[in-house]
C-alpha cells in the first residue's frame, strides 16, 4: 500500500495497514493529529466496553481545553464520512487485520472511513457516554517534532471523490446500491400527514439568527399547508426563549425540546431524526439551517413542486 519512506496522511490506507501490522490485542487508531492521555481507569474502561459489547469499535466522549466534548450513538445504515468518532478508537487486532485483508484498493484521505465501513457490515461500534481521554492539539510551529502524517483536506474535491468510491463499493458489498439507470419513483401521494409540507430547523445556541430563520419560513407563500418544526438542542443563550414567543404568536411553529433525552448532545442530524419522526411532520421534509433564510417567497413552493412532478425521495439544490 505504498512505500514506508512516503508520507501519508493519517486517515490513509496505508495507515490503517501499518497499524493492524501491531502484535497487541488491542489496537488505537488516532483520527485526529493531537496528542491524547487516558483518563483515570479510561483505558481500562475502553478495552472492558469492546470486549462485553463485543462491538467492531469502541469509541468515547473526551476533554479539550477543560471541557467534555460530547459525541453521539452511531445508528445502523450510518454513512456520513464525517461522522464524529472523537479523536481516537479502539479495535480488536484481529477484527483490524481482518478488515484491512480486504482493503484492495489505496485511499490517502479514505482510508479510515473505508475502515470503519468494513467493520461494521458485520457488527456495530459502542459508543461510551464518558471522557475516557484527555487531548491536547499538537502545535506545528513549537518545532518540537515533526507532524507524523501530512494532513489530506476532507473538504478538498480529490478527497470527496475518495469518499463516494469507498461508500459506493461498501452499498455494493452490502447490496444495497441502486444504480442511476434504476431510479425509482415514490409515490408521493400515500399516506395521510398532519400538512404537506414540514421545514424543519435544528437549532442550539442561535438566538441572533433564528428568528429570523423562523420568519423567512413563515413568510413562504404556497398553495399547501406546511409547518416549521424546530428542535431546540438544549440551548442556554436565550434561544429557547425566543422559540417560545414565536411558537405561542403562529401556531404553525412547532418546538420540539430535547432536555428530556437520555444523552446530552445528539447533534444535527440527532435533531433531524426527531422531527420527521414527530407526529407534527408532513409529506415532505426541507432542512432550513438556523441561521439561513430562504431567498424567495416562492422557495418552498418550488420544492414540494420538484418532489411532485419527479416522484424523488430527495431534492438537492443549491444556495
Amino acid at each position: 500500500m505504498g512505500k514506508d519512506n512516503n508520507r501519508h496522511s493519517l486517515l490513509s490506507t496505508h495507515t490503517m495497514c501499518r497499524l493492524a501490522e501491531s502484535q497487541d490485542d488491542y489496537i488505537i487508531i488516532p483520527l485526529d493529529e493531537c496528542r491524547y492521555t487516558f483518563n483515570d481507569n479510561g483505558l481500562e474502561r475502553m478495552r472492558r466496553t469492546l470486549e462485553m459489547s463485543g462491538a467492531s469499535f469502541v469509541y468515547s466522549d473526551y476533554i479539550d481545553n477543560g471541557e467534555i466534548q460530547r459525541l453521539i450513538p452511531w445508528q445502523e445504515g450510518s454513512l456520513r464520512d464525517d461522522f464524529d468518532f472523537g479523536k481516537i478508537v479502539m479495535v480488536r487486532s484481529a477484527d483490524l487485520k481482518k478488515a484491512v485483508s480486504g482493503m484492495d484498493e489505496e485511499y490517502e484521505a479514505a482510508g479510515w472511513y473505508d475502515l470503519r465501513l468494513r467493520l461494521t457490515r458485520d457488527k456495530a461500534p459502542t459508543y461510551c457516554p464518558e471522557p475516557l481521554y484527555t487531548i491536547e492539539k499538537f502545535d506545528p510551529e513549537s518545532g518540537s517534532e515533526e507532524n507524523q502524517f501530512a494532513y489530506v483536506d476532507p473538504r478538498n474535491r480529490t478527497s470527496q471523490i475518495e469518499m463516494e468510491r469507498a461508500a459506493t463499493r461498501h452499498l455494493k458489498a452490502i447490496k444495497a446500491y441502486v444504480s442511476p439507470k434504476d431510479k425509482i419513483s415514490v409515490d408521493v401521494s400515500q399516506g395521510a400527514y398532519p400538512v404537506e409540507a414540514s421545514v424543519i430547523i435544528p437549532v442550539r445556541n442561535r438566538h441572533l439568527t433564528i428568528a429570523d430563520a423562523v420568519e423567512s419560513a413563515l413568510s413562504q407563500v404556497t398553495d399547501f399547508p406546511f409547518n416549521i418544526i424546530v428542535v431546540d438542542n438544549r440551548s442556554d443563550d436565550g434561544t429557547s426563549e425566543i422559540l417560545y414567543r414565536l411558537e405561542k404568536r403562529d401556531p404553525r411553529v412547532k418546538v420540539i425540546n430535547t432536555s428530556g433525552l437520555p444523552y446530552p448532545y445528539i447533534g444535527i442530524g440527532g435533531c433531524w431524526n426527531i422531527a420527521v419522526n414527530s407526529e407534527y411532520c408532513g409529506r415532505f421534509a426541507i432542512q432550513l439551517d438556523s441561521d439561513d433564510l430562504y431567498s424567495g417567497r416562492d422557495t418552498l413552493q418550488k420544492i414540494v413542486e420538484k418532489f411532485r412532478s419527479e416522484g424523488c425521495a430527495m431534492v438537492i439544490g443549491s444556495y
